[in-house]
């Protein structure tokens, strides 16, 4: 019986030990987030997109804007999401006309 305690216990520790020198993984939105650039408007797609994380989209995104996550998307004037916010879309929102240059992902 020892024996037996013995390996669980230190099967235990080791799985302990992994969980403090490895943290959990950073959160992911689930969903497409689908907005268009200009020129052309061409559609473009951000998949599953890190909580926290700012996207900066390029050219100026301008048009339609389908917020198809599961987080509340926070849209941004500027490319580095530090500026005014430019529009707020919960999960599932979406707008006909939205101006921005970059986008951040929380709950």
């Amino acid at each position: 019986m020892t024996g037996r305690t013995g390996r669980a216990l230190a099967v235990l520790g080791a799985v302990a030990a992994l969980g403090v020198t490895f943290p959990q993984g950073a959160h992911a939105a689930t969903g497409n987030f689908v907005y268009h650039t200009q020129p052309g408007n061409v559609t473009r797609t951000l998949v599953d997109p890190m909580d926290g994380n700012c996207y900066p989209v390029g050219r100026q995104a301008q048009g339609q804007v389908a917020n198809n996550t599961d987080r509340r998307a926070v849209l941004y004037a500027d490319k580095n999401c530090r500026l005014v916010v430019a529009e707020e879309l919960e999960p599932g929102q979406w707008t006909s006309h939205s101006e921005f240059m970059s986008v951040r992902f929380g709950s």
